[in-house]
C-alpha cells in the first residue's frame, strides 16, 4: 500500500470518527418539544454575555412573547449574539448541554430536564434552516483552594476584670496595694492610699486621699474636709470633687477636678467664679427666707436667737444628736412602704426647719457684732448672711464652717421642740391640771 492510500484511508476514518462523535452528542444534548407548537416562530436577535443558561431562556422567552418556567437548567455561563433567528432553533442552542422535554401550551412552556435512559428520536432536520454560531463560554477554572490551616485548640476566653469587695474603714487608714482590685472604698475620719485598681468609687471624709503611680480608679473619687492627691501615671476614670479641702496633680496628670469651698490649683478663674455666683444666689435666697420667718413668725424665731445665744454649745450638740437621730429615723421609716410618704414628708418639713433655725443661727452672730449701730433684726440676718459667705470660702475651714452653721441651725430646732410647735407638757396641761387650793 502506497503512503497516498495510507493516507486517504486515515481521512475518512476520522471523518466517521467525527460524525459518530456528532450523533452521540445529538443523542445526549437535545430538546424534545411536547405539545403544539407552530410551524413559523418568531424571529427573535438576543445578545447576552456570561449570563446563566436558565436567565438566557427568560430573556429569550421575552423576546419571543413566551411564558416560561424553568426546572433543572444549568447555571454554565453562556456568550450568545444572534439576529433574526426563529426562537424555537435558538431556545435549542441555549439548551444544548443536556437533554431537556419542553411542553408547550398556548405561550406557556415548561421546560424541564429529561429523565435519564429517555430515549426520543431527534427530529429531522433536512428543511431546517441553518443554525447560528453558538459560543458557549466554559466556567474558567477554579483557583487552587489553599490548605485549610492547622487544627488548633481555641484560645480560652480572657477572663473578666474582678470587681472586688467593698472594703469600709472608719476611725482610721487603709491601703489598697499594687496587686489587689477593690469595689467601692468609703474613709471616714481617716486616709486612704491607692497603688492598686478601685473599680467603683473613692469616698474620703475627714482626711487624705492619695492615688499612686500606676493605680487606676474607675468611678469617682469624693472628698470632704481633706486633701486629695494624684501621681502622674495614675488614672481616674471618673469626677473628682473636693469640698473643704485641697487638690494636687502631678504636672502630667490628665484629671478633672472641681473644688467646692476650699483651695488648690486645678481650680480655675472661671470655676472658682461660678462656683462664688452660685454661692451668692443661694445667699441672697436664704436672707429672703429669714425675713419672711421674722415677718410672719416673729416670736418662734426670736425663741431660737434666744437659744442660740444663750446655750450655745448645748445648741450644737443637740445639732448633732439631732442630725443621727434624724438620719436613724428616715431609714427606718422607708423599711416599709407605708413608711415612705411619711419620710417624704418628714424630710421637706426637717429641710425647711433646718433652714429657720439656720435664719435665726446668722441673725443672731449678725445682732452680736452690730447690735450698737442697728437694732433692726434684718440688719442682723444680712450681716450674718453677708459673713457666712465670706467665711465659708476660707481655704480648709470654708467646709467646717457650713457644717457648723448647719448644725447650729438644727440644733436650735431642736432645743426649741421645732421653734415651739411640739411643747412639752406640763402637770398643769391638758388632763394633768390640778385645781387650785381653796383660799
Amino acid at each position: 500500500m502506497t503512503y497516498s492510500k495510507v493516507r486517504t484511508s486515515s481521512r475518512w476514518v476520522l471523518l466517521g470518527a467525527a460524525v459518530l462523535t456528532w450523533n452521540a452528542a445529538r443523542a445526549e444534548a437535545e430538546v424534545v418539544r411536547e405539545g403544539k407548537w407552530p410551524e413559523a416562530d418568531p424571529k427573535v436577535s438576543l445578545s447576552v454575555q456570561g449570563m446563566p443558561r436558565a436567565e438566557a431562556v427568560k430573556r429569550l422567552a421575552d423576546k419571543a412573547g413566551w411564558s416560561v418556567v424553568v426546572d433543572g437548567a444549568s447555571a454554565q455561563p453562556v456568550d450568545v449574539e444572534v439576529k433574526n433567528q426563529p426562537a424555537s432553533k435558538v431556545l435549542e442552542l441555549l439548551l444544548s448541554d443536556a437533554r431537556y422535554v419542553a411542553k408547550r401550551d398556548g405561550d406557556l412552556i415548561a421546560i424541564s430536564r429529561a429523565p435519564q435512559g429517555d430515549a426520543s428520536p431527534p427530529e429531522s432536520d433536512q428543511d431546517a434552516e441553518p443554525a447560528p454560531t453558538v459560543t458557549v463560554a466554559a466556567p474558567p477554572p477554579p483557583p487552587p483552594s489553599a490548605p485549610p490551616p492547622p487544627v488548633s485548640s481555641a484560645a480560652p476566653a480572657a477572663p473578666a476584670e474582678k470587681t472586688g469587695d467593698d472594703r469600709v474603714v472608719t476611725g482610721g487608714s487603709t491601703r489598697v496595694e499594687a496587686n489587689e482590685t477593690v469595689h467601692d472604698l468609703v474613709v471616714m475620719g481617716g486616709s486612704a492610699e491607692v497603688l492598686g485598681t478601685v473599680t467603683g468609687d473613692v469616698t474620703v471624709m475627714g482626711g487624705s486621699a492619695k492615688v499612686r503611680k500606676g493605680a487606676v480608679v474607675r468611678g469617682d473619687v469624693s472628698v470632704v474636709g481633706g486633701s486629695f492627691d494624684v501621681d502622674d501615671g495614675a488614672k481616674v476614670e471618673g469626677e473628682v470633687n473636693v469640698v473643704g479641702g485641697k487638690a494636687r496633680r502631678g504636672d502630667q496628670g490628665d484629671v478633672s477636678i472641681s473644688l467646692s469651698r476650699g483651695g488648690g490649683k486645678p481650680a480655675t478663674f472661671l470655676e472658682r467664679l461660678s462656683d462664688f455666683g452660685g454661692s451668692v444666689t443661694r445667699t441672697a435666697l436664704l436672707f429672703v427666707f429669714g425675713t419672711v420667718l421674722m415677718a410672719l413668725a416673729t416670736q418662734r424665731m426670736e425663741a431660737m436667737q434666744g437659744e442660740v445665744a444663750a446655750r450655745p454649745m448645748r445648741t450644737f450638740a443637740l445639732g448633732i444628736v439631732g442630725s443621727l437621730a434624724a438620719l436613724v429615723a428616715f431609714i427606718a421609716l422607708c423599711v416599709t412602704v407605708v413608711g415612705i410618704p411619711i419620710a417624704i414628708v418628714a424630710l421637706l418639713l426637717g429641710v425647711f426647719g433646718a433652714y429657720a433655725g439656720i435664719s435665726a443661727t446668722l441673725t443672731t452672730v449678725g445682732a452680736a457684732l452690730v447690735h450698737h449701730k442697728s437694732p433692726n433684726p434684718y440688719v442682723h440676718l444680712a450681716v450674718g448672711c453677708a459673713l457666712f459667705l465670706v467665711a465659708s470660702y476660707l481655704p480648709w475651714i470654708g467646709g467646717f464652717v457650713t457644717a457648723g452653721v448647719v448644725l447650729f441651725g438644727i440644733g436650735t430646732l431642736v432645743a426649741t421642740r421645732g421653734a415651739g410647735f411640739f411643747a412639752r407638757k406640763t402637770k398643769n396641761d391638758g388632763p394633768y391640771r390640778t385645781a387650785p387650793s381653796a383660799g
